[in-house]
């Protein structure tokens, strides 16, 4: 027969087991001023992601530059071309993230990079995409923020889900008890 402290172990590891952890999801973003690409990458939490290296690849998949991560998570990358920038954070471990800064953001002086393709996209005069570029930003902060923010049906929900492992767990060990009990 199983000691009831060892039961509890028991459970306890199986529940622990099953939750997912979300702790090391990482966050990147970045906008650009001037001709220049400015960025952030962090944790889940709002923990910046320290001495990471942030790399920068053209529509054709090619490196086109690379820079670190500071103290605080930030980034800066000086962009040689004008070409969709596909900006990789690796924060190490398998963990990373991804941000696509569009050709249309960047200045019209750079020339194109490879085949000269560009995104689609096309932009209003300088003020006006200035304007729309901080307002971009301001709303990816938001939403970041909001993602991060525990709320509190996941709290319910995460205690709704252990309490039922727990019942599904202590049913079948009461199954084994009555059947031992019982010789059947």
């Amino acid at each position: 027969m199983v000691k009831p402290s060892c039961r509890t172990l028991a459970t306890i590891g199986l529940m622990l087991w099953a939750i997912p952890s979300s702790a090391h999801q990482v966050h990147v973003s970045a906008q650009v001023r001037g001709s220049t690409i400015h960025g952030e990458a962090y944790f889940h939490g709002g923990v910046p992601v320290r001495d990471a290296t942030v790399t920068a690849f053209d529509p054709s998949g090619q490196q086109i530059g690379t820079t670190r991560t500071d103290q605080q998570g930030e980034f800066s990358l000086k962009a040689r071309f004008r070409c969709d920038h596909k900006l990789l954070v690796d924060a190490g471990e398998g963990h990373g993230a991804e941000f696509l800064i569009v050709a249309g953001q960047l200045p019209k002086r750079l020339p194109p990079r490879g085949n000269g393709r560009t995104s689609a996209k096309t932009s209003p005069d300088n003020e006006q995409l200035e304007a729309i570029r901080a307002e971009i930003g301001l709303l990816r902060e938001q939403l970041s923020n909001y993602e991060q923010k525990i709320r509190l049906r996941d709290i319910l929900g995460g205690i709704g889900y252990i309490v039922g492992i727990a019942g599904v767990t202590f049913y079948f060990l009461g199954v084994r008890r009555l059947r031992s009990k019982t010789g059947v």
